[in-house]
């Protein structure tokens, strides 16, 4: 499904470094405090044939917003990938990344940088996907032709995303761009830009999200009854204890602006981090 809304830059770094399919076992071993990718049954090292290749494929990349990797593998594994002790070993020593996996989190750590498996979780997918969007508009809308007015809408819509993600650096931005008389465009999107992507470097808590909720509740307060607040602060402590989903409290705030057409929530982010279809899916 995600597929209908990105471009994908589909690889495979075993295959790429003269591996077949099918292909005997890799696996990653560590001597002293380095890794080596290895082939066992025809004791092959691969470690320079895959850091070569990771090198050159990831400078090539001119546009990339996040990366979807391959679980516990070898090369592509986020978390969780076996490491041994040597290539005989049946027991691992340890858990890691991949090699493949390694390089990527050197050069784009600041993107969205996931596993197949770990997707599964709706909270982790609900960042991975968040970021990938964010970062694309980013992308897209901030470069050295931008006008201030198209910076200062940009972080509008994204006021109440980056206060759940980071307090501390939605005021950074706030004074950035308040001060941007003091700098050339260039530096103040490239800095802009450089503190938005911090901002998304970790999941927001339960506590960051029911803080901007009560926010964007307050929009609509006054025209609800008490039985339609009780309600909604009810969903706040259910999320709060963990037994429901964010998104079931991001319907009823975007069925409020439906019913309330509020020009400046209707813009925000948080309510629309990427697409419906992908914001309510969760098979």
């Amino acid at each position: 499904m995600l597929g209908n809304y990105v471009n994908y830059i589909p690889v495979c770094p075993e295959v790429s470094i003269g591996l077949g399919v099918p292909r005997d076992p890799i696996i990653i071993i560590k001597e002293d405090e380095s890794y080596k990718l290895y082939q066992p049954k025809n004791n092959l090292d691969l470690t320079d044939r895959m850091k070569d290749f990771s090198e050159r494929f990831l400078s090539s990349l001119k546009e990339v917003d996040g990366f979807l990797l391959r679980s516990k593998s070898p090369s592509c594994g986020v978390l969780g990938t076996k490491i041994f002790e040597d290539p005989y070993s049946s027991i691992p020593i340890e858990e890691g990344k991949g090699l493949f996996a390694k390089k990527v989190f050197e050069r784009f750590g600041y993107l969205a940088i996931e596993d197949e498996v770990r997707l599964k979780d709706l909270e982790i997918r609900n960042h991975f996907l968040t970021k990938i969007f964010a970062f694309a508009e980013l992308r897209k809308t901030l470069n050295n032709n931008t006008s201030i007015k198209e910076l200062i809408n940009f972080h509008q819509r994204y006021k109440y995303l980056l206060m759940a993600y980071n307090q501390k650096i939605l005021r950074t931005l706030g004074r950035l761009i308040a001060t941007q008389r003091d700098l050339e465009i260039y530096d103040l999107i490239s800095t802009y830009k450089e503190e938005f992507r911090k901002a998304f470097l970790n999941m927001p808590s339960r506590g960051s999200h029911i803080n901007v909720l009560q926010h964007i509740f307050g929009y609509f307060s006054k025209y609800l009854n008490t039985k339609e607040k009780e309600d909604f602060y009810n969903l706040l402590d259910k999320y709060r204890e963990g037994s429901i989903y964010l998104t079931e409290i991001i319907k009823l705030i975007r069925e409020y602006n439906f019913r309330f057409k509020n020009s400046y929530i209707i813009n925000q982010r948080y309510l629309y981090p990427y697409p419906e279809e992908l914001l309510f899916y969760k098979d």
